[in-house]
């Protein structure tokens, strides 16, 4: 009951007190909620992990990288749902571990590591992560080709899969 409580504290972006005063604790914030896609979370890792790996690179100049990561890693949800739907071929295991070995290779091993330790991923997570990526590729190059209207055509049904979802977002800025 007391990790339910606690659970629930942290979803609600809060301390809590968890109703057992024996013990006298309180539930502490360890992840903040960014939005929910169709019942889906995006957490406040979520977007650092993104934000640090080099997953997502906001364009220079942009105000809000957070913001900014947080609506690609919502498009990439809603994405990934299709995916699941459609069920692409899977990626070859080596393109993952060369793209992961990349990710290290630019950010150095030490630091690599460190930020694997900060943002509370594993390179698995990482590896699951590249996966996923390179799936949506195959999804959108099977489903939109290579066409001067590609852009505009993945534009549009990202749109629509934001208009048919429930998402909720939580995250005010900065």
């Amino acid at each position: 009951m007391r990790a339910l409580l606690l659970v629930l504290a942290i979803a609600l972006g809060g301390q809590a007190d968890t109703g057992l005063k024996d013990q006298g604790s309180t539930a502490q914030v360890i992840d903040r909620i960014m939005a929910v896609v169709d019942g889906q979370t995006i957490t406040l890792s979520d977007v650092n992990a993104a934000l640090q790996f080099g997953l997502i690179e906001p364009p220079a100049g942009t105000s809000d990288p957070a913001a900014f990561a947080l609506d690609r890693l919502i498009e990439r949800s809603l994405m990934l749902a299709e995916v699941e739907r459609f069920q692409p071929p899977e990626p070859d295991p080596i393109e993952i571990t060369i793209r992961l070995d990349g990710i290290e290779r630019r950010r150095g091993t030490a630091a690599f590591e460190k930020t694997l330790s900060v943002t509370g991923t594993t390179r698995d997570q990482l590896r699951r992560y590249i996966r996923d990526d390179l799936r949506i590729t195959t999804y959108l190059n099977q489903r939109f080709g290579d066409t001067p209207e590609r852009p505009t055509a993945i534009a549009t049904w990202i749109a629509e899969l934001r208009r048919r979802a429930e998402i909720t977002v939580q995250y005010k800025g900065r």
